[in-house]
């Protein structure tokens, strides 16, 4: 797993336009990509003169190896973990998502990023509960997951429907962030988002232009609850919710 231009971007933005910080811990270790180049190349850079100025793209590299620490300190976090089933990229954190999370990482960490980890977990669900249980309350998963045109990439795409109906209707979660971001890096400028069924009673619909080919990445960030939803209840369809629900 690794961190192009297009995504640092959209994890910069969320990271600071909410004020996060404190303790992180990332699925997988992320390996940072250091090729900039297109419309993404000068979106990251804007993205460093807003948000990170004074700081250059050298400063953002770990100094020994190919992973991503470094960036997410500069980002504010400490400590930055890494959470994986094998040692083999050496994170800092060996645990199996498909099992319990033991008692001494429950409620341990403000910020759980999900670089692309979950969706090459068969026991999706059972992956989710441990992310929940892994963060403090009041703490904040940031996820970029693929969405669309990603076939034999993982068991999984992962939609919208997923944050309005998991993480915000059954969990309890307020919704941060969801956009739509396509991979390429000459496409990086074309965002869409979408509406919100349990707004509108209707699945989400895209607001905004995608191109037909490219990869796309599911960007979000959702904010668990200080008090209650301990587990939370069922996860179902939005839509269908509502059909089960209504008089008609």
């Amino acid at each position: 797993m690794a961190l192009p231009d297009t995504l640092l971007t959209r994890l910069i933005e969320v990271v600071k336009e909410n004020d996060l910080r404190g303790r992180f811990v990332m699925l997988g270790r992320q390996r940072w990509v250091g090729t900039r180049k297109g419309t993404a190349a000068k979106l990251f850079q804007q993205a460093l003169e807003t948000y990170l100025p004074g700081v250059s793209e050298e400063d953002l590299r770990n100094p020994d190896d190919i992973y991503s620490e470094r960036f997410f300190e500069v980002l504010g976090f400490s400590p930055v973990e890494s959470l994986d089933y094998s040692d083999f990229e050496g994170a800092s954190i060996i645990q199996d998502l498909t099992k319990d999370v033991p008692d001494t990482l429950r409620g341990q960490f403000d910020v759980v990023y999900d670089g692309g980890t979950c969706e090459h977990i068969f026991d999706l669900p059972k992956a989710y509960r441990n992310i929940h249980a892994l963060l403090k309350p009041g703490g904040v998963l940031i996820g970029h997951s693929p969405c669309n045109n990603w076939i034999n990439h993982a068991f999984y795409q992962i939609s919208p429907e997923m944050v309005y109906g998991h993480w915000e209707k059954a969990m309890g979660y307020a919704v941060l962030e969801l956009s739509l971001q396509p991979l390429l890096p000459n496409f990086a400028d074309w965002v869409a988002r979408t509406t919100n069924p349990n707004v509108t009673g209707k699945r989400p619909r895209i607001k905004g232009k995608l191109p037909k080919h490219s990869p796309i990445i599911l960007t979000y960030a959702v904010r668990k609850p200080l008090v209650g939803r301990a587990g939370g209840s069922g996860t179902y369809q939005t839509d269908y919710v509502g059909k089960w629900t209504s008089d008609a």
